[in-house]
C-alpha cells in the first residue's frame, strides 16, 4: 500500500481494528455472546488486520475487514439462518454504500492526499452502517417459516447482484462518465433503500409475530384455566355425592356386620371402595398455574396408559407467571407424552405394562430446579422444535440453563430458574397419588 505519511499506516490499523472491535459488539448483540475460545477469538481478528495491511494492493485492503471477519463466525452460538441473512443483509448495504460513495467523489475534484482521506470516509460510512445495525437489529427475530425466510434472504442477494450488473453495464458503454455516475448514483440509492426498508420490515413483522404468539399462549392460557377449574368443580360434586350416600353406606354396613352376613359384607365394601377410588385426587400445591397445567397434562397421560407420580416442592407464590409456566411444563409435558406415545405404539409393551414418565420440581435457595425423564425413541437429542424453543427462550429469560440428554432410551430434560424468592410460608410440599392408568 503507498502511503504518503509515516502516520497513515497507523491510523489505517486503526480503522481496522475499529471495524473489527464494532463487528464484534453487534454481532454479539445479533448472534449471542460468544462463550468459548473468547481469546482465540481476538487473536484470529488481530491476525486477519495483520495480514490485510500485509496484501499488496492500494488501499483497498483495509475495506475487506467485514468479508475477511466472516472467519470469525463460527466462534460464535449456532443459528445459520440468522447468521446468513444477517450477514447477507449487512454485505449488500455496506456495498450499496461504498458504490454511492465511489459515486459522489468521482463527481467531486480530487486533491493530494485523496487517497487516505477517502479512506477515512469509508470507514467513518462503515461505522454508521454498523451502529444503526446495532440500533435496529437486536429486537430483530429469523425464526420464521422457511419459505418466508428463504424470501426475505433473496431481497438482499438480488440487491448485490443488480449492484455488480448495474456496475458490467456502464462500464460497457460510451455514455459520459459524469453522466454514468449520476445515473448510477440514483439507481445504486434505490438499492440501498430497499435494503433499509426490508431491515425496517423485519422489525416490524418481528414484532407482529411476537405479539401473535403472546396471543396464542394467552389463549392457551386461558383454555387450560377453563379446564382446570371446571375439573376442580366436578370432583368437588362427586366428592358431596359420595359424602351425601356415606350415612347410607355406614348404616348397610352396620346392618350387614351385625347379621353376620359376611360374603355381603365384604362384596359390598369392595363395592364402595371402587367407587371411592374413581374419585381422582387432583395435584393441589396452592399454585394455580401448576395445578392447572399438571392436572390436565395428567389426565391426558392416564388416558393414554401412562404412568406419572409427580415429586413437588413448590412455593405457592414464587414470582413465575402462568404464561411462562405454561410455556415451560406444558410444551415439555406434551413432548414427554408425545414421545411415550410413540415408543408405546411401535415397541408394543406387555400388556399391563405401562410406560412411566418421571417428574420433580423443587425449590432451593432460590432456584426452581425441574428434572423430567421420558421414554423416547431417539438414540441422540434431535433438533428442537418449535416447543422446545419457546422453552428455552423462557428459561434465558430468566437467565437459567436448559440440559436435554439422552441416555438408554430416556430423554432427560433438567431445568434450572432464578426466581425471587418467596416467604417460608408460601411452601407446599405434595407428592401427588400415583396415576395407574385405568
Amino acid at each position: 500500500m503507498m502511503y504518503y505519511h509515516d502516520y497513515d499506516i497507523v491510523l489505517n490499523i486503526f480503522l481496522c481494528v475499529v471495524d473489527m472491535v464494532l463487528l464484534w459488539e453487534l454481532r454479539e448483540q445479533l448472534y449471542g455472546r460468544i462463550r468459548r475460545g473468547r481469546k482465540l477469538c481476538a487473536l484470529s481478528a488481530a491476525i486477519l488486520i495483520g495480514i490485510l495491511m500485509l496484501l499488496p494492493s492500494k488501499f483497498e485492503n483495509s475495506m475487506y475487514v467485514v468479508p475477511a471477519s466472516w472467519l470469525l463466525l463460527p466462534f460464535y452460538p449456532k443459528d445459520l439462518k440468522k447468521k446468513l441473512f444477517f450477514e447477507t443483509w449487512l454485505f449488500s448495504i455496506l456495498f450499496s454504500c461504498l458504490m454511492i460513495l465511489n459515486d459522489f467523489t468521482n463527481m467531486l475534484p480530487k486533491f493530494s492526499h485523496w487517497v487516505m482521506t477517502y479512506l477515512l470516509i469509508v470507514h467513518v460510512v462503515i461505522w454508521l452502517v454498523l451502529f444503526f445495525c446495532l440500533r435496529w437489529c437486536r429486537s430483530i427475530a429469523t425464526d420464521l417459516p422457511l419459505s418466508l425466510w428463504i424470501l426475505f434472504l433473496f431481497i438482499p442477494i438480488l440487491s448485490f447482484a443488480s449492484s455488480v450488473t448495474l456496475i458490467v453495464l456502464f462500464n460497457g458503454n460510451s455514455v459520459p462518465r459524469p453522466v454514468k455516475d449520476l445515473c448510477h448514483l440514483v439507481i445504486q440509492t434505490t438499492f440501498l433503500f430497499i435494503d433499509l426498508a426490508l431491515l425496517v420490515f423485519m422489525r416490524r413483522f418481528t414484532e407482529f409475530f411476537q405479539r401473535e404468539k403472546e396471543r396464542q399462549l394467552l389463549k392457551q392460557q386461558l383454555r387450560l384455566q377453563e379446564a382446570h377449574y371446571k375439573e376442580l368443580i366436578g370432583s368437588a360434586e362427586h366428592v358431596r355425592r359420595i359424602r351425601h350416600d356415606m350415612k347410607n353406606h355406614l348404616n348397610t354396613i352396620s346392618l350387614l356386620y351385625s347379621e353376620g352376613r359376611q360374603e355381603e359384607l365384604a362384596d359390598y365394601l369392595h363395592t364402595v371402595s371402587d367407587r371411592i377410588g374413581q374419585t381422582e385426587q387432583v395435584v393441589s400445591t396452592g399454585n394455580p398455574a401448576f395445578d392447572a397445567v399438571l392436572n390436565i397434562k395428567l389426565g391426558e397421560m392416564k388416558e393414554k396408559g401412562i404412568s406419572c407420580s409427580p415429586s413437588l416442592s413448590v412455593p405457592q407464590n414464587m414470582g413465575l407467571p402462568f404464561s411462562d409456566t405454561v410455556t415451560i411444563l406444558g410444551n415439555l409435558l406434551d413432548n414427554a407424552i408425545h414421545a411415550a406415545v410413540d415408543q408405546k405404539e411401535q415397541t408394543n409393551p406387555a400388556k399391563g405394562e405401562a410406560l412411566v414418565i418421571s417428574l420433580s420440581v423443587t425449590w432451593q435457595h432460590g432456584s426452581l430446579l425441574l428434572h423430567l425423564i421420558n421414554p423416547c425413541m431417539e438414540t441422540a437429542v434431535p433438533e428442537y422444535g418449535i416447543g422446545m424453543k419457546n422453552v428455552e427462550e423462557t428459561v434465558n429469560n430468566y437467565s437459567g440453563t436448559m440440559q436435554t440428554d439422552v441416555q438408554n432410551g430416556e430423554y432427560i430434560t433438567d431445568i434450572i430458574l432464578y426466581l425471587p424468592a418467596p416467604g417460608i410460608s408460601d411452601y407446599v410440599f405434595r407428592k401427588a397419588p400415583e396415576k395407574s392408568p385405568s
